[in-house]
C-alpha cells in the first residue's frame, strides 16, 4: 500500500475536544478503507502566511498513513465538506526516495566512524 501524508488546518477557535474528534473522524475514514494510520501529530496553533476565510491563525494536524488509493477521494471529500477545515493537502510519499534518503545517512555515519578511528593514530 502506498504511504501518504496529509496536513489539514482547522479553525483556531475550536475547543480541544472538537479538534480531537475531528482528527479521529479522519483516522476512522482511513481505517474503514483498509488503511493504517502511522501517526497523527498535532502541530499546534500556527500563524498562517495569509488570511484564510477570515482567519490569520489555524490549528494544524499532520496525518501519516498507508492506504489503498481509493481512500484518498473519500478523505478529500470529507475535508472539503467539513466547515471546520480551512485547508488540506494530501501527498503520496515515494518509498524509494525514503529508502535512498535513509541509506546515505547510514553511510555517512560509517564514514565518520572510519575518520575518527584513523585520526586517533
Amino acid at each position: 500500500m502506498p504511504t501518504y501524508e496529509s496536513i489539514f488546518v482547522c479553525l483556531p477557535d475550536l475547543p480541544p475536544e472538537e479538534l480531537e474528534e475531528l482528527s479521529k473522524k479522519f483516522e476512522k475514514i482511513i481505517i474503514q478503507g483498509q488503511g493504517e494510520v502511522i501517526s497523527c501529530d498535532k502541530l499546534g496553533r500556527r500563524k498562517l502566511g495569509h488570511e484564510m476565510k477570515g482567519y490569520r491563525e489555524g490549528f494544524v494536524y499532520c496525518l501519516n498513513f498507508n492506504s489503498p488509493p481509493n481512500v484518498i477521494p473519500e478523505l478529500e471529500k470529507n475535508y472539503r465538506v467539513n466547515e471546520k477545515v480551512l485547508r488540506h493537502l494530501i501527498v503520496r510519499i515515494d518509498n524509494k526516495k525514503l529508502k535512498e534518503e535513509k541509506a546515505p545517512t547510514q553511510e555517512s555515519k560509517l564514514d565518520e566512524e572510519k575518520e575518527s578511528t584513523t585520526s586517533d593514530i
